[in-house]
């Protein structure tokens, strides 16, 4: 090798000797190369050392924590060519799939064990001569640690959302008795609330809770506690029940932002307050003060409104439910003003409900409405309503004690027993009076005899066939102006009868044999419906001046007083199918009537002045042997339009000449339809 270095050296001289870049003595030449031999005969010799061992013995260095949860990086010596190894638990909990080695001859495998455990664990190392040698490793799986987090908005105090890692497959638990659990966590598997990672706990007001996740794992439980403690029940709980956002248009609020007002009509979610026991933040709607429920899914009326809604004053439920019932604690709702009620589904007619006692404490209540609901029996309540103003029900009869309803200034009632109490005449500010009996018997209903102490009353409807007459003091109703008696068993009006000088529409369908002559006084009557036996009308009849509508369709009349042509401002009369035979003369006097009404009559002719009419534009006179009508008809008023169907004596040479005569008139018969040109 020194012998090399020299021959290398005396080369590289030779070659700088050469190109002339050093000039050397050949003195200087001999004791530089002796220099050199004397340097490299002076080094000792150096063996050749081999770089890769044929054997090592097995190194462990401490293994990694990964963030993989129960797992570890094992760290034993890098294996060289042509060696071998293998890891091996000694000692430790064991069980598939939970514990193993991803790869058991790597040195450097991860090792997943049972979270807490301890384990023994070996590494065994073969050498190029497959020499074995082994060394352990004492391992400890970190604890698990799940992490509850409170996730709970700021401004709710009882509905409480708790949350977890969502890799953690676990369930919750929550101590001592709470309301209800919901999870809205989403991730496409149907299974029950305490499996979602993240839940809503609804709790009661002011109680200490525990929630607890236990999660499964190799065998093993593992439990996580939350220790809360909820508050007072919150408005914004309240609303996020009912499926409202705290803006929403459906919610009003005062100036110290409580819920007075919620419009809850047609909504789905409403049934909810007949569980407020799974609901208890409806509680929080203390300051309500209008609630529309009409048409929502509520399905009975809850004890809820009694316990909590005690500032109500107007309560809508129509529309919904069926067979309701008004619970005992009804009656707290002292603040009450406006009640409507009806049930979705309409309950039998003949179904009787009795009100709680408590109902009677309505002190404030000013309006009742309550329709397809039965038969109410107010359980003696109804005359300590104080404030009551308006009544529209069905009642099993009509209470002793309803003349103690000094405001009341309406009521609509179908009742089934037919009895009307005297005193309720005492209702002096009565205004509206309408009563249909349901009963069908030969018991007589009868007006109290100083019915004429109502004062204020505008309008009465009576139906009933048991009403058989009118008291003496009735005709002192100054102030009425609408009276309809249908169905009644009257035969005979009282005489004084003209004297109801307020009286603007009148509908009498009964069993009249006439009118009194009192009735012409009737002055301002504008519109009148009359039935039953009557043939004939009284002479004063005529003195109606402010008549507009006449209706007596189906009647017995047979004929009209002469004095009827002085209704100047009649404009409508109808009598078809009446027994009416003739019209008087005076008949073409009726210089307002617009409208004539006559089919199916007893008519056989057409007084001359029939066609003066100066307002008249359409006619029906169908189904009367009217065929032989006079040439007076061509001096009639243009656009008058004719219905001649079925008329006996009408044939087409009359319908031509008739046409030929008429200008500017049209005509329905059976012959078809005509129209006479200008």
């Amino acid at each position: 090798m020194i012998i090399n270095q020299l021959r290398k050296f005396t080369q590289m001289f030779s070659h700088l000797k050469q190109n002339n870049k050093i000039l050397l003595k050949k003195s200087y030449a001999f004791i530089i190369i002796t220099a050199c031999i004397a340097f490299f005969s002076s080094c000792k010799k150096i063996e050749e050392v081999q770089v890769l061992k044929d054997s090592f013995e097995p190194t462990l260095s401490e293994p990694n924590v990964t963030d993989e949860d129960f797992v570890i990086n094992l760290n034993a010596r890098a294996l060289q060519k042509g060696e071998s190894g293998e890891w091996k638990i000694i000692s430790g909990s064991v069980l598939d799939n939970f514990v193993f080695f991803e790869d058991k001859n790597n040195p450097f495998s991860r090792f997943k064990g049972i979270p807490g455990e301890e384990y023994k664990l070996r590494w065994t190392h073969w050498d190029l001569n497959k020499k074995e040698s082994s060394i352990e490793i004492t391992v400890i799986i970190p604890s698990l640690d799940i992490k509850i987090t409170d996730a709970t908005p700021s401004n709710f105090k009882t509905i409480i959302t708790l949350q977890v890692n969502p890799k953690y497959k676990g369930t919750w638990s929550i101590t001592p008795a709470y309301a209800r659990l919901e999870s809205r966590y989403m991730d496409g598997y149907a299974e029950p609330f305490e499996k979602k990672p993240v839940i809503n706990i609804h709790g009661y007001a002011n109680t200490n809770y525990t929630a607890t996740y236990t999660y499964k794992y190799a065998g093993k439980e593992f439990k996580f506690h939350k220790v809360f403690t909820t508050g007072d029940y919150q408005q914004e709980e309240a609303l996020y029940e009912l499926q409202l956002s705290p803006n929403s248009r459906e919610v009003r609020r005062d100036n110290n932002n409580n819920v007075i007002e919620l419009n809850l009509q047609a909504s789905g979610i409403a049934w909810i307050m007949n569980a407020s026991e799974r609901y208890p933040a409806l509680k929080s709607l203390k300051w309500l003060r209008n609630l529309n429920l009409g048409g929502s899914s509520l399905g009975q009326i809850p004890n809820l409104f009694g316990d909590a809604f005690i500032n109500l004053e107007e309560l809508n439920l129509d529309r919904v439910g069926k067979d309701l019932i008004f619970p005992e604690n009804f009656g707290n709702l002292t603040k009450l003003k406006k009640l409507i009620v009806a049930p979705l589904n309409f309950s039998a007619p003949d179904r009787m409900v009795t009100l709680p006692k408590s109902f009677g404490k309505l002190k404030s209540l000013e309006s009742f409405i309550a329709s397809s609901f039965g038969l109410i029996d107010f359980n003696g309540t109804l005359g300590d309503l104080d404030n009551l103003k308006i009544l529209e029900l069905s009642m099993k009869a009509l209470p002793d004690n309803i003349g103690e309803l000094k405001k009341i200034e309406k009521i609509s009632s179908l009742v089934r027993d037919p009895y009307i109490p005297s005193n309720l005449s005492n209702c002096e500010n009565l205004k509206i009076l309408n009563l249909r009996f349901l009963s069908n018997t030969d018991t007589k209903i009868t007006l109290p005899a100083d019915i004429n102490k109502l004062i204020r009353l505008e309008r009465l409807e009576l139906n009933s066939s048991m009403l058989h007459e009118l008291p003496e003091s009735f005709s002192d109703l100054k102030a009425l102006k609408t009276l309809y008696l249908n169905q009644v068993s009257l035969k005979e009006l009282p005489q004084n009868f003209g004297n109801l000088s307020s009286l603007e529409n009148l509908e009498l369908y009964g069993k009249l044999n006439y009118l009194p002559k009192s009735f012409g006084n009737l002055n301002k009557l504008k519109s009148l419906s009359l039935g039953g036996n009557l043939e004939e009308l009284p002479e004063s009849f005529g003195n109606l001046s402010s008549l507009t509508n006449f209706y007596a369709a189906a009647s017995y009349l047979k004929r009209l007083p002469e004095s009827f042509g002085n209704l100047k401002n009649l404009k409508e009369l109808n009598a078809q199918r009446s027994k009416l035979e003739s019209l008087p003369e005076s008949f073409g006097n009726l210089d307002a009537l617009e409208k004539l009404s006559l089919n199916n009559c007893n008519l056989t002719v057409l007084p001359k002045s029939f066609f003066d009419l100066k307002n008249i534009s359409i006619i029906y006179l169908s189904g009367n042997a009217v065929g032989d009508i006079p040439d007076d008809i061509s001096r009639m008023k243009t656009g008058v339009v004719f219905y001649l169907n079925q008329v006996p004596n009408l044939n087409l040479n009359k319908m031509n000449y008739i046409l030929s005569i008429s200008k500017g008139k049209t005509f329905y018969t059976d012959f078809g339809y005509f129209y006479a040109p200008i």
